[in-house]
């Protein structure tokens, strides 16, 4: 009866020790989730959800193709239309400037029909040419204010070499002091302020100050050297 007992309980106590065990291999055989399952199931899902197929790709390149021919288009209609302008705008420029020539020599013509009438009564009354060249110098004169130029002052003016050349110097006076113009040579003009032609004057100099110069000795005694 013992023995029975014996062998009774120590096959209890078998099965018991061997189910702890079969948990751990049931849960070992069953393979986890591997990494690339998950990404794939990832990569796939949003693919389905936004429908990226193969022809959706190339529906979505095709009409990006569309677009960037579309914008070189416009940027070349852009490019010429600047060119044109550019273009027109020279032309433009061109012909204000022959058309303001044009306005000058208008004005000249009747300058020169003065001339003309001046020298063919050159050899009949002095007087006479004398008045018509005065009439031609006035008539330049105002062609020129017309145009924008005036006469650079000189006589009386203090010396701007902005606007002034010199061609000769004089000594100051108490009617001239220095750095003063006291003789115009030839008529400067400017327009618009800008220097046109300068003019040509001579110009009232101080007197250069004299000075007795000191005669220079040497303190050191001279030395005679002779022969022993």
């Amino acid at each position: 009866m013992e023995t029975r007992d014996q062998q009774t309980s120590a096959a209890a106590q078998q099965q018991t020790s061997e189910a702890p065990g079969a948990e751990p291999r049931a849960a070992a055989a069953q393979p986890p989730p591997t990494a690339a399952s998950d990404n794939g199931a990832a990569t796939e899902a949003p693919a389905q959800e936004q429908g990226l197929t193969p022809e959706a790709l190339q529906e979505q390149l095709a009409q990006q193709r569309q677009k960037t021919e579309e914008y070189v288009d416009h940027l070349q209609r852009l490019q010429a239309e600047f060119q044109n302008y550019r273009r027109r705008l020279m032309q433009e420029k061109s012909e204000a400037v022959s058309r303001g020539k044009e306005d000058v020599l208008r004005a000249l013509v009747p300058v020169l029909a003065n001339f003309r009438l001046a020298l063919q009564h050159a050899d009949q009354d002095a007087n006479a040419v004398r008045q018509g060249v005065q009439m031609i110098w006035q008539q330049l004169e105002g062609l020129l204010r017309d145009q924008g130029v005036e006469p650079i002052p000189t006589i009386g003016q203090v010396f701007d070499p902005a606007y002034h050349e010199v061609l000769s110097t004089v000594p100051a006076t108490a009617e001239a002091p220095a750095n003063t113009i006291v003789t115009e040579v030839k008529a400067g003009y400017r327009i618009d302020g800008r220097l046109l032609a300068p003019a040509q004057v001579i110009v009232a100099r101080a007197e250069e100050s004299t000075v007795p110069a000191t005669p220079v000795t040497s303190a050191a005694p001279s030395v005679e050297v002779s022969g022993g």
